[in-house]
C-alpha cells in the first residue's frame, strides 16, 4: 500500500469519525490526534469519588491544530484528555509540543516532569508571553483501596478516588524542577538574586502556600 493511498485513507477515516457535518476536524498529518478508549476504561461505579477534579466537558483548543476541537475534560487520575463523540469515549493523543486549553486552563504534556520520570499534564500558571521561567501546577487524584478492618471495632471503607495535594514545578535553563516552598530553597535556586528576592518576599508578604502569591512570585522572577 503506497504512501499516497494511506494518506487518502487517513483523511476519509477522520472525516467519517468526526461526522458528516464536519463540526470538528483533525489536522491532516502523519498521525491521528486522537484514539478510542477501551470500554474497560470507563470509571467503575462501585468506587466512591471521582477520577476528575472537574467532570464537565469544556470548550477546548489545541495549539498545534488549526481546526475546531470538541469539548474536552481532563481525567487527572488516568492522565488523559477526553472527549465524547457519538456516545463513545476518545482520548487526545499525547504530544509534548502542543498546548491544550480546556475552559480557562491550559495544559502541556511532559514525558518526564519529576525525579520519578513520570509523565503527565501540567497546568500552565504564567500569564506573561515568552517568559524565561514557567510555573506549572500538577493536579493529582489518588486511588484509595478498600479498607476491611481486622476486628469488629474498625469501620469498613469502600475503595475511593481522592484529590491529592497539588505540586508546583518551574522550568529552568537546565530543565524542570519542583518549585521551592521555602525562601531559603528559592534563593538556592537563584543564588545571584538573593537581595531582590528577599526584598520582594518581605514587601509583598508572599506566602508559599497561596497559589495567587506563587503567580506573583513567578512574574517577579521573570524580571530578574
Amino acid at each position: 500500500m503506497n504512501t499516497k493511498f494511506m494518506f487518502l485513507l487517513l483523511i476519509v477515516f477522520s472525516a467519517n469519525l468526526w461526522g458528516q457535518n464536519n463540526t470538528f476536524a483533525v489536522q491532516s498529518s502523519n498521525f491521528l490526534t486522537f484514539f478510542s478508549a477501551n470500554p474497560s476504561d470507563e470509571p467503575k461505579t462501585n468506587i466512591e469519588g471521582s477520577q476528575y477534579i472537574n467532570k464537565d466537558f469544556l470548550p477546548s483548543e489545541i495549539s498545534c491544530l488549526t481546526e475546531k476541537t470538541p469539548p474536552i475534560r481532563y481525567n487527572v487520575f488516568k492522565e488523559e484528555m477526553e472527549f465524547i463523540l457519538d456516545n463513545k469515549l476518545y482520548y487526545v493523543k499525547k504530544n509534548d509540543s502542543c498546548i491544550i486549553s480546556v475552559g480557562n486552563n491550559s495544559y502541556k504534556y511532559f514525558d518526564s516532569y519529576n525525579k520519578e520520570k513520570k509523565g503527565g499534564y501540567l497546568m500552565i500558571l504564567n500569564k506573561l508571553n515568552n517568559p524565561k521561567h514557567i510555573l506549572y501546577k500538577k493536579d493529582k487524584v489518588k486511588f484509595v483501596p478498600e479498607y476491611i478492618p481486622n476486628s469488629t471495632y474498625g469501620k469498613e471503607k469502600p475503595a475511593s478516588y481522592a484529590i491529592d495535594k497539588s505540586k508546583y514545578y518551574i522550568s529552568m535553563p537546565d530543565g524542570m524542577t519542583e518549585f521551592p516552598m521555602k525562601k531559603s530553597e528559592l534563593i538556592k535556586l537563584f543564588p545571584n538574586h538573593k537581595e531582590p528576592i528577599e526584598s520582594f518576599l518581605n514587601d509583598k508578604k508572599i506566602s508559599f502556600s497561596e497559589e495567587s502569591n506563587l503567580k506573583e512570585l513567578i512574574d517577579f522572577l521573570n524580571t530578574l
